[in-house]
């Protein structure tokens, strides 16, 4: 046999072989897994409780006034908050009683940033019965809740002098 049939038999053993064992590897297998993941649903305040509000002293000039206390709420979706309308949201010293009033300012309008509108003066017994919404932005997660209180007077005399208590408490409950 010559030399170039020799190469040319050489050759075509050399590219057979070599085809073979590729043709023989199975293509590659793919699995799919899908993945899901949940942020739950999130309404907290960032502490406990809001600031104590001191109103100071009322006298027969001063028969009225007012404070406000902050604290941040956060959430990733609309809430409505409510408010204790019970007798220990009026402010009281034994058997007397002051008109207290309450109203809710937001940092945010609900537009832009999360928030709500600003509620007016309401008694103590009726404050937030409808609830105050808030509307949540979602690339805002707090939103800062002023609770502001009014304390007045008719009439002051020895016998309804003294330190007066209350205590509001909010709830905030998810919007349905």
């Amino acid at each position: 046999m010559s030399s170039g049939r020799f190469t040319i038999l050489l050759l075509m053993f050399i590219l057979c072989g070599a085809a073979v064992p590729a043709l023989a590897v199975p293509p590659p297998a793919t699995a799919t897994c899908k993945i899901t993941c949940t942020v739950a649903e999130i309404v907290e305040w960032s502490e406990l409780s809001f600031p104590e509000i001191d109103l100071g002293v009322l006298t027969a000039r001063n028969k009225q006034a007012t404070s406000d206390a902050a604290l941040t709420l956060y959430t990733n979706g609309d809430v409505t908050i409510i408010a204790d309308n019970s007798n220990s949201a009026e402010l009281s010293f034994g058997p007397y009683t002051l008109l207290t009033e309450y109203k809710l300012k937001f940092d945010g309008s609900g537009i832009e940033q999360t928030g709500g509108k600003p509620t007016e003066w309401c008694s103590f017994n009726t404050f937030l019965k409808e609830g105050a919404n808030i509307v949540h932005i979602p690339t805002d997660g707090a939103v800062e809740i002023i609770l502001s209180v009014k304390a007045s007077i008719e009439k002051i005399c020895p016998e309804n002098s003294g330190q007066y208590n209350a205590i509001q408490t909010l709830t905030v409950c998810w919007k349905s």
